[in-house]
This record gives C-alpha cells, structure tokens and sequence, in this order.
C-alpha cells in the first residue's frame, strides 16, 4: 500500500486540505541546507564545488531516500574591490549553501547583470556556497583574534608578497633567524665579545675601529654587552 504525506487532518474542510496543498508547494522550496563538499574545482572567476545536501528527503513512508550531487557552485568569499581573504574548500568539508529566488545561470557565466536563464523558483541548481559551519577535527592552521584583541596566525608556513614595503610600528621577536635572498642577515644573539686592549700586535687606530664595530653590533642586540 502506498502511504502519502497527508493525514485524516487534511481532509475535514477545505481550509485544511488548502493548507495542506501550501505547504506541499513550500516544501519543493530550496532555501539554505547543510552539505557535504565532493569535489572543487578552479575557474577563471574563483572556486567552484559540488555539493551533497547532508540532510535525507524522505517519502510518505518516512524511508530516507539521499540526495543527488548538485555541481558547480559559486563559493562566497570576503572580498571588496581587488581586495580578497581567500580560502578554498577541501573535499569532505561540511557547509551551507543558500539557494537564491531566480536561475542564476547567466549571472554565474558573465559575472553581471543579467535576465533569470529560466522560470525555476528557490531551485537546488541555484544554490551560493557560503564556508563551513561543522569542524572536521582541530584545525591546524587559523587565524585567531582572541578576547583581548591579539592577532595570532598559526601556519606551517607564511609567504608573503609585497609590491613596495612592510612597515612594522612595534618590536619583533623570533625563535629563528632572519635571512634575505637565502643569506642569514640576524639570528640567536652571540656571546660578548672584549674589545682589544693593546700590546704590540694592535695599534690604537685598529683598537678604535674593532671598538665601533662591537659598538654597533652590540647595539643592533647581535652580541650580548
């Protein structure tokens, strides 16, 4: 026997049995769903995923029944004018997406204005990644700005590209070195180093440049006083 979604409810007066016609409509809506990320791939215009929604349709019987791969979704960015923080998805990340009222087909081609490439309504096919809402395990590399406004940025590794200079107001304090174009220009500061004093083998005008050489390494904190 067939078993449908409506009730005994929906059949005592035409108020109830409209009732139940609306919200049968609603529910062909998309809105916004959970899903798992399947694949990513690069376009000219930024990443796009494929995507399963994580949460089962179900028939009248209440048996799940999985959905499909939707393909080819915009991911959302923070951007403004040429300026972007950028972040790809990875397979197997847990999002959200946002379906949009009209077919966005022909504003996903051009990136512009553009008339509605169909009819369709709150479509699965015209759905905006929006990032991750669910953790996959601790990450690994963040940035965090925690409750007292600090800044940190935890990473196997930081490249960055300058077109003119960087500009640092405050100290700076490393574990490592400091090195340009390969070379070590700064590293772990060194033991002191005693100026000569005399003797037959220093004259005094050595003795006074050695001095402003230890002066001045001292001073950049590359030898210990």
């Amino acid at each position: 026997m067939t078993t449908g979604f409506g009730g005994v409810a929906a059949t005592h007066d035409d108020a109830s049995f409209v009732d139940f016609i609306a919200r049968q409509v609603m529910n062909t809506m998309a809105t916004n769903a959970p899903v798992k990320v399947l694949a990513v791939h690069d376009t000219s215009s930024g990443p796009r995923v494929d995507v399963q929604i994580m949460v089962n349709q179900i028939d009248g019987a209440g048996t799940g029944i999985p959905h499909g791969t939707i393909h080819d979704l915009p991911v959302q960015t923070v951007r403004a004018g040429n300026c972007e923080i950028r972040v790809k998805p990875r397979v197997g990340d847990v999002g959200l997406v946002s379906f949009c009222h009209s077919d966005i087909s022909a504003v996903k081609e051009t990136g512009d204005v553009a008339n509605p490439g169909s009819r369709r309504r709150f479509d699965w096919s015209d759905g905006i990644y929006c990032g991750s809402v669910h953790a996959q395990g601790a990450a690994t590399t963040f940035i965090e700005i925690d409750a007292d406004d600090n800044v940190a940025i935890t990473a196997p590794k930081v490249t960055i590209t300058v077109t003119d200079k960087v500009d640092v107001a405050g100290s700076v304090n490393t574990s490592a070195e400091y090195r340009v174009g390969g070379t070590k220009v700064v590293g772990a500061q060194a033991g002191s180093i005693t100026a000569p004093t005399g003797g037959s083998t220093v004259d005094s005008q050595a003795r006074t440049a050695i001095g402003a050489i230890l002066s001045a390494l001292r001073g950049h904190g590359l030898i210990s006083s």
